[in-house]
């Protein structure tokens, strides 16, 4: 088990007191013993009955069920007497292991961990699995399930805010390093209770995972039940949102879902696992005074996008909402296509996208250098915001002026430069359709005049007549004395002036 690294923020949460925080730290790790003892007698309890119960007859599923449970209770005992010993190969997270060992268990020690523990699932209902896609319910045995490289938490109370990282460190120290630094910058509250990611041979820290823990009695409930109330859920979302916005430039991926509770497990002998906060614990609301809980999903992939690549908010934007456009015309023709892949898993979904994505990139010419980074982001965004119900009807595109409104704080700053880029955008699209117009008339050898143009391209004739020079004029050709004059009769003669 990796030492506990401990640290003390710049501030302290004036209702959370550093005193109160160990008070209650300390309380529960008494209720935590109580529960275990009780727990033991009860399964010695149980034992002692089964003992004295009458043997008879079982039916085959019956005589299956206990085999199966008292062959895990069999493995359970001899993980905690010798330790965890995995000798075949798996692929984890992208990396061959095998031979991989441990002694003991890692919260036995580790009050944070411990907390941990009891937010998952119990009873055969946790679900864990080997990679991160496909989570389901292992083994009865909450201890064996615990050992997994991926966990999950209980959805139903939220009490764990995950941030996914990217990133490689030189070392787990360098990652909290520059996580203190975030501290001290007031970014975030506090260094997150959790991380776990990868310890690679080199010495380098891979792709962890940053957890908050809300304290005891401070989860969020989420349910379909109609007393849950849905702000507390909604805050929960975006101060998650918050902490990623926070620790973009550490490598924050902005498209994981936030209310999963799926994550790599920090108690799995797979990865590497550090506790550097065991004193402040902010609650929900104390973290919303910190972090930017305004900021949506769309604009969060944009930024993340930006600072990622190293291009610049103002080219990858530009790049985002040309691979945005592809990437939701290729989502269409996947869906209404029937494809196979609209029907996969969204892990899935988001590499077929990428690959698509990049193909089109490079057939187009979009080949700056950090490319990569956007089209990954594009394809994580888009497949996890995929909703087929949305194709048919009118989207609104969140962003695309992120790189024209940026540093501009007042409301009536944004609304004006919305209003420019609109009336650009509409003025391209009436010249557009004037140019059609104005084909269509000449194939057809009618005579070109305003009230004739305007008819036909749908708009009024007073417009007609402000854009009749970029319409009709040759290239190059100039109205006489420069005025802005207008055809009455056939092209080329001038309008009557009494002249």
């Amino acid at each position: 088990m990796s030492p506990r690294l401990g640290h003390t923020p710049a501030r302290v949460s004036e209702v959370h007191t550093l005193q109160r925080q160990q008070i209650w730290l300390f309380e529960f790790e008494t209720r935590y013993a109580e529960a275990q003892r009780f727990a033991s007698r009860e399964r010695i309890r149980k034992a002692e009955e089964r003992d004295r119960r009458d043997i008879r007859e079982l039916d085959h599923d019956a005589a299956t069920f206990a085999r199966r449970n008292a062959e895990q209770r069999e493995i359970a005992r001899k993980r905690l007497s010798e330790g965890y010993i995995q000798w075949a190969g798996r692929d984890i997270g992208g990396r061959w292991r095998s031979g991989v060992q441990e002694m003991g268990l890692r919260s036995e020690d580790n009050p944070v961990l411990k907390y941990f523990v009891t937010l998952v699932p119990k009873g055969g209902k946790a679900r864990a699995s080997w990679d991160k896609a496909h989570l389901e319910v292992q083994c009865r045995e909450k201890i064996l399930t615990l050992d997994y490289p991926y966990i999950e938490l209980n959805r139903e109370f939220l009490a764990a805010l995950r941030v996914d990282c990217d990133g490689k460190f030189d070392s787990p120290e360098a990652c909290v390093a520059a996580l203190r630094e975030a501290v001290r910058e007031g970014k975030i509250p506090c260094l997150p209770h959790i991380m776990v990611g990868d310890a690679m041979d080199s010495g380098r820290f891979s792709r962890p995972h940053f957890v908050w823990l809300l304290p005891q009695g401070s989860a969020v409930w989420r349910s379909d039940d109609e007393r849950c109330r849905p702000g507390p859920v909604r805050l929960f979302d975006a101060v998650a949102r918050g902490l990623s916005a926070a620790l973009l430039d550490l490598g924050a991926d902005p498209a994981v879902p936030t209310m999963t509770g799926r994550m790599k497990n920090p108690l799995s002998p797979f990865w590497h696992t550090l506790t550097p906060n065991a004193d402040i614990w902010p609650t929900l609301t104390e973290y919303a005074r910190c972090v930017d809980t305004s900021i949506s999903r769309a604009l969060l992939s944009r930024k993340a996008a930006a600072v990622q690549s190293g291009l610049g908010l103002t080219a990858s934007n530009r790049l985002f909402d040309a691979l945005r456009t592809e990437g939701q015309r290729i989502l269409a023709e996947w869906h209404f296509g029937a494809d196979a892949w609209i029907r996969g898993s969204r892990t899935a979904l988001a590499d077929h996208l990428h690959e698509a994505l990049a193909t089109f990139a490079a057939k187009a010419g979009l080949g700056e250098e950090g490319i990569g980074y956007v089209t990954a982001k594009v394809a994580d965004y888009l497949a996890s915001n995929f909703d087929a119900a949305k194709l048919e009807g009118p989207r609104r595109v969140r962003g695309r002026l992120l790189d024209v409104v940026d540093g501009m704080k007042s409301v009536k700053e944004r609304q004006q430069a919305g209003g420019r880029y609109s009336g650009r955008a509409k003025g391209a699209t009436t010249l557009q359709r004037l140019r059609d117009a104005h084909q269509r008339l000449v194939a057809s050898e009618e005579a070109i005049t305003r009230t004739s143009l305007s008819a036909a391209a749908g708009v009024s004739v007073r417009t007609v007549t402000a854009r009749w020079n970029e319409v009709v004029l040759k290239e190059g050709q100039q109205p006489e004395n420069g005025e802005n004059r207008c055809i009455d009769k056939k092209v080329g003669l001038p309008a009557a002036t009494g002249e």
